[in-house]
Parts: structure tokens; C-alpha cells; sequence
């Protein structure tokens, strides 16, 4: 079987033999700092090819892999408030979604620090009037703490493909290069982080309208909530 391919019409095409009935995968990414669209309209693909059912010979059957889909619902001082769904980049940051997704659905059970590695029922610990929400510390409770679902207690900060670039996107909170946990911010506006590096993994697909309300009515000062801002609930779409 031969495959061809281009990138943009000043390029030649590029042309992969692959072997009869062997499947490949084909990993999307952007390069060079180019961020491919999200939020409906795209953000890369995994795809896998496989060759036809049955053997013999003939055209390919092609699986894309959507990023998934993830939700919380809010509750404002016992009230519940509403709720938001996030697109997880798991086509750029695959490890960090993949850490999200599952403190989200709590399917690794009890943590190192004996506490369940879930978002649920976890509060924001602080909120920036106008900048962002930040989150995940199931653990103290108050931006110190926290745990990932992997084996050590950090883990490595994958990259820096994608920016801050609006209001709603996702990226993780943490002490420093390399040590991310399960802190995570949202932020409210372009560049909510004034330029610092953390790795954005997800973007607000559905409740930003939500969020502007929240931050509305419990922002202030001190940066910190007014009234107890909690993940009522939380777990997986798609």
C-alpha cells in the first residue's frame, strides 16, 4: 500500500509504503510554535489506520480520536451553580490531560497522601478578580497540596505549545519548572498568567459565561472566594 501526503501546495508530496495489512498510526502535532484550532473547530488528531476487515486488499478503515470531554458542576456555598465542560488537549499534552481526566472521573482511587485522587468535592482556593479561577488541591485545600496519578510525586512540565490566548483555557499550577501535581488554574482573559510558563492542557467548551458570573460575584481582594466555591460533582463526557 502506498500512501501520499502534503503539508501546503509549495511542498512536494510526501510518500509512505506501508506493507499489505499492516495498520500504522499517524500522530498530528503542531510544530514551530503553530497551534492548531480548538474548541469544535479541530486541535490535532491521533489517527490510526487499519488495514480492512478481513484482510485482502483494497482501502484503509481510518479511527480519529476526539479529545475528551470532561465536566464540573459547580456549587456556591452549598448552592449548585451551574456547570462547564472542558476539551482536553490530549493531541498536544497527552500526559497532562490524561492526569486531569482521571483525578476528574477519581478511577485511580486513594492517593499516596490517603486521600481519593478526585476533584470531587474540592473547593477553589483562590480567585483573581478578572484573571482566574485556580483549583485542584484535594488534598490541604488551599493551593500547598495536591497529588498526581502518577507514580512520582511531580511530574515533568510536557510543554509549552499552546498559550493562553483567551479567556477559558486550561493550564496546570504549580511551584516551579517540573512540578505539576493536580493544582490547575482557569484563566478569565488572554495571557491571565502575565507571561509565565505553565502547561496549558484544556480549554472551556461550554460555562465560561458561568465562570465571568462566578467571578463576578465572589471576587474580591483578598483573592480568594467570598462564599465556598466547590466541585460538587465532576467525571468524563466523552
Amino acid at each position: 500500500m502506498e500512501i501520499s501526503f502534503s503539508f501546503n501546495e509549495a511542498h512536494a508530496p510526501v510518500t509512505i509504503n506501508v506493507p499489505a495489512n499492516v495498520g500504522f498510526t499517524i500522530n498530528v502535532k503542531p510544530v514551530a510554535g503553530l497551534v492548531p484550532p480548538v474548541g469544535g473547530g479541530g486541535g490535532g488528531l491521533n489517527v490510526n489506520v487499519l488495514p480492512p476487515a478481513g484482510g485482502g486488499g483494497g482501502g484503509v478503515e481510518q479511527v480519529v480520536k476526539a479529545n475528551p470531554k470532561v465536566f464540573f458542576d459547580l456549587a456556591v456555598d452549598g448552592r449548585l451553580a451551574g456547570r462547564i465542560v472542558i476539551e482536553l488537549f490530549a493531541d498536544t499534552t497527552p500526559r497532562t490531560a490524561e492526569n486531569f481526566r482521571a483525578l476528574c472521573t477519581g478511577e485511580k482511587g486513594m492517593g499516596k497522601l490517603g486521600k481519593p485522587l478526585h476533584y470531587k468535592g474540592s473547593i477553589f482556593h483562590r480567585l483573581v478578580p478578572y484573571q482566574m479561577f485556580c483549583g485542584g488541591d484535594f488534598t490541604a485545600g488551599n493551593g500547598s497540596g495536591g497529588e498526581c496519578i502518577y507514580e512520582d510525586r511531580f511530574f515533568e512540565d510536557e510543554n509549552f505549545i499552546r498559550q493562553h490566548t483567551g479567556p477559558g483555557f486550561l493550564s496546570m499550577e504549580n511551584r516551579g519548572p517540573d512540578t505539576n501535581e493536580s493544582g490547575f488554574l482557569i484563566g478569565l482573559q488572554e495571557d491571565s498568567l502575565l507571561g509565565c510558563e505553565t502547561v496549558v492542557f484544556g480549554q472551556v467548551v461550554q460555562g465560561l459565561t458561568l465562570l465571568n458570573s462566578l467571578d463576578r460575584e465572589l471576587g474580591n481582594r483578598n483573592n480568594k472566594p467570598s462564599k465556598p466555591l466547590v466541585i460538587a460533582d465532576c467525571g468524563q463526557i466523552s
